[in-house]
């Protein structure tokens, strides 16, 4: 499997926060990756050369991306791995080798995820693990980009509410405490639908809306559950998980 060295290092952070090791799965000139974390799940995929189908192991996700940092612009980076044995990257005569691992912490709850995803697909994506997803919505990816600076003006390790308004049909972002700073976010929102619904997440969810591709996303949510974000031109799938609800 071979990719440009910019494409390769956007990729593979674009999982968000407390990823550590990645299996992706290389296939029909295209590498995907799955990640089911207890904050969030992600699913995302990218053009990419293949010549053999099959898995990748990645067992230290910062000492690859660190050498793939050092590399030349311009460089080309091969993944190699037959099955069950080391992982090679090169470019040109340059090669870094890393063990392989039969255990991927980032990994050992995707087949129960996308067992439910493929629910959720069958159901029209009216309910998620079996509870009812009573709001829709479509939404810019863009207009997400200024929750990025809710930690340079809040602070670090500050929680964000998420209030699904159907009236005024947005999405609002709010973090801060009572009684200190605080800073609240609106987006607009499409074809809004359903109740009004409120959930609370960590101070990772910036982060991690900022892993979402350019473009348009539905959103499908409930009051005190997850919310999930489904890209409508790529194969990205983005779930969020509420830490006061199911």
């Amino acid at each position: 499997m071979s990719l440009g060295k910019a494409g390769l290092i956007s990729f593979l952070t674009g999982f968000g926060p407390g990823v550590g090791d990645l299996r992706l799965k290389a296939a029909q000139m295209s590498l995907s990756g799955t990640v089911a974390l207890p904050t969030h799940m992600l699913h995302t995929r990218i053009s990419a050369t293949v010549d053999d189908a099959g898995d990748i192991v990645i067992a230290d996700l910062a000492k690859l991306l660190t050498f793939v940092k050092t590399l030349p612009q311009d460089a080309l980076v091969s993944l190699w791995q037959p099955k069950n044995s080391t992982l090679r990257v090169i470019s040109g005569k340059t090669e870094l080798t890393l063990p392989t691992t039969d255990y991927v912490a980032s990994h050992k709850n995707v087949t129960k995820a996308m067992a439910l995803v493929t629910d959720a697909e069958n159901s029209n994506w009216k309910s998620w693990a079996g509870k009812a997803l009573t709001c829709y919505g479509r939404l810019q990816v863009a207009d997400l980009t200024q929750l990025k600076s809710v930690e340079k003006v809040i602070g670090k390790d500050t929680p964000v509410t998420m209030k699904f308004d159907p009236d005024e049909e947005h999405l609002e972002f709010a973090a801060g405490a009572r009684g200190s700073a605080s800073m609240s976010i609106c987006v607009d929102v499409e074809d809004c639908d359903g109740p009004e619904a409120k959930s609370h997440y960590g101070p990772w969810l910036p982060q991690v809306l900022h892993m979402i591709p350019a473009g348009s996303v539905e959103l499908y949510t409930a009051n005190d559950f997850v919310c999930i974000f489904r890209h409508t031109e790529k194969d990205h799938l983005l779930l969020v998980m509420d830490k006061r609800g199911e």
